[in-house]
């Protein structure tokens, strides 16, 4: 047995032939064990028999990270401009194909769905709208067995408490989209994902058939809309999750607030989400960046001796001096903090007096940042 796994170790990809990644390794390695332990009474990660196969196993660890290959990808946030182009573009409630994307997107936003699981199973029965104290209506969606929460551990109390409020006078309002739909269902059908009709009138009762959307199209339904709506990039289902995680951790929502609608166990899974940066903040980044290496420019080229008298001579150190006030300029917090308190056309006009003054005072002396500067001179 200890080479078999030996071998399946340094073997193993997927059917396309992709290496695993790392996580997906450890993952496989865990359920193996299980299995052996309850099959076997073998323990294939501590006991010494499989000592070999477990250094297999490391240094198939070792050579992913070393190739940068095999890394687990992390689900991106959809970028708002994308967002904004889903609901300018694609999301309609006068027709029953717009009306039905809208849903489903809305579903998988607020209520914070991973995208496959249960969506195809879910039932008209599994939604209710209530209003709350202060007369907001909201939607709740019965919890159904997941993959963190499968009914059988005694331990696991946890309840999903997701609401999708309304947004009144907001035209994008989710839970007035979602009653229209809800009323346009067929109703001899309990799926709550049927079929758009073909062909129909805005008056219709009915605008769906009495059949239930495919579950391929159900899990392809964000990859599927990124085209449609020529989006920057191909989103997943599992995008509009991290879309609202990382939202509501942006904003500042508590982590074990946000589980209690996600379904997470632990804090860490959330920060796994936020963690990612977004275009946005990339962007900012970049151009922080980018601004850093004009303001050196900038500082660099002010001409402290250009106007210094032709009939002197300046110490020779002078250049060497002027490379180390800019670079004390830009590695210094303190120093940066006294530049950003005075105009820099400020700082180039006392340049120009400076020089003045040092062709006609033997102390050869200014002011730079509450700081008397002296330059020695030889003749």
């Amino acid at each position: 047995m200890n080479c078999l796994l030996r071998k399946f170790y340094a073997e193993t990809k997927r059917v396309n032939g992709e290496v695993y990644a790392k996580k997906s390794m450890i993952s496989l390695r865990y359920g193996l064990q299980k299995h052996f332990l309850k099959t076997r009474k073998e323990d294939i990660i501590n006991d010494e028999s499989y000592k070999t196969s477990n250094e297999m196993f490391k240094a198939v660890l070792v050579k992913l990270k070393k190739d940068g290959v095999g890394e687990s990808k992390q689900k991106e946030a959809i970028a708002p401009e994308d967002l904004s182009k889903l609901y300018d573009t694609v999301f309609s409630t006068e027709t029953p194909t717009g009306l039905q994307k809208k849903t489903i997107f809305e579903y998988l936003y607020y209520f914070c769905n991973r995208g496959r699981e249960n969506i195809r199973e879910l039932q008209k029965e599994d939604f209710s709208v209530s209003m709350d104290s202060t007369g907001r209506e909201y939607v709740t969606v019965r919890e159904r067995q997941t993959k963190n929460h499968r009914g059988d551990d005694l331990q696991d109390n946890s309840n999903k408490q997701g609401r999708m409020y309304d947004r009144p006078g907001d035209p994008n309002c989710p839970v007035a989209s979602f009653k229209k739909y809800l009323g346009k269902l067929h109703p001899n059908n309990p799926n709550f994902w049927q079929r758009p009709k073909k062909k129909f009138n805005e008056s219709d009762e009915t605008w769906y058939d009495n059949s239930p959307v495919g579950k391929n199209a159900l899990y392809s339904f964000m990859s599927n809309l990124s085209s449609e709506a020529n989006l920057s990039k191909r989103y997943t289902n599992h995008c509009i999750r991290a879309t609202s995680i990382s939202t509501l951790d942006h904003q500042g929502i508590e982590a074990r607030h946000i589980m209690s609608v996600s379904g997470h166990k632990n804090e860490t899974s959330i920060k796994s989400y936020s963690s990612r940066l977004s275009d946005q903040k990339k962007r900012e980044m970049s151009d922080i960046l980018g601004t850093n290496i004009n303001f050196s420019k900038t500082v660099s080229t002010v001409p402290l001796s250009s106007n210094l008298p032709t009939t002197s001579e300046y110490h020779p150190s002078l250049d060497s001096l002027e490379n180390d006030v800019v670079k004390d300029l830009l590695e210094n917090d303190f120093l940066l903090d006294q530049v950003d308190s005075v105009p820099f056309d400020h700082l180039i006009s006392s340049n120009t007096n400076m020089t003045n003054t040092l062709s006609s005072n033997n102390n050869n002396q200014f002011k730079f940042a509450n700081c008397n500067v002296t330059f020695n001179f030889t003749k």
